[in-house]
């Protein structure tokens, strides 16, 4: 969870229908622990973002993931300034399941990819970069989705946090 209260979610591998609950609900409030709580994506969390993907399509959506760079673009949206995330390229890699021989299936029938990316700059230029590739059914990650966050701290104590950008406009 970021400063914006962008969020990577999805590490069960349901966050398809995670993303549908949250884009279904009046309000999203995020409850993790304090290891999760930065200042970037992909600060604290080096798994990458999972992306559920079509089984058919699994090795030729990952070849384009490799291929994408910082500045990379949805086609029709104006160029960004600065970098979208960390890596000179992304690495992704097909989840395997730990009890089974073969892949992570998930509840819908699909593929999983971890996309390592090192630290998300701009999470919502790359959720739709991603979602842009033929064969992505969701990407784990939730932008400008949550309204408030709250993280159980190391101590027992608990913290509350909204997006950043709201707290300017209420100085």
């Amino acid at each position: 969870v970021d400063a914006e209260l962008n969020a990577i979610k999805g590490g069960g591998g349901a966050h398809l229908r995670e993303k549908l609950v949250a884009a279904a609900s009046k309000k999203l409030v995020l409850i993790a622990d304090y290891r999760k709580d930065s200042e970037v994506l992909g600060e604290k969390w080096d798994k990458g973002v999972p992306v559920e993907v079509s089984p058919l399509a699994w090795s030729t959506i990952k070849r384009q993931l490799e291929r994408f760079v910082p500045r990379s673009r949805v086609q029709g949206m104006a160029a960004e300034a600065v970098a979208a995330f960390e890596y000179s390229h992304p690495i992704a890699v097909l989840r395997q399941a730990v009890r089974k021989a073969g892949p992570v299936v998930t509840d819908n029938g699909n593929f999983i990819l971890d996309v390592s990316m090192g630290k998300i700059y701009n999470p919502l230029a790359v959720e739709q970069l991603i979602k842009m590739v033929p064969g992505v059914i969701e990407v784990g990650i939730f932008s400008n989705m949550a309204t408030e966050a709250w993280f159980g701290n190391e101590d027992g104590s608990i913290t509350c946090r909204f997006p950043r950008s709201e707290m300017k406009k209420q100085d």
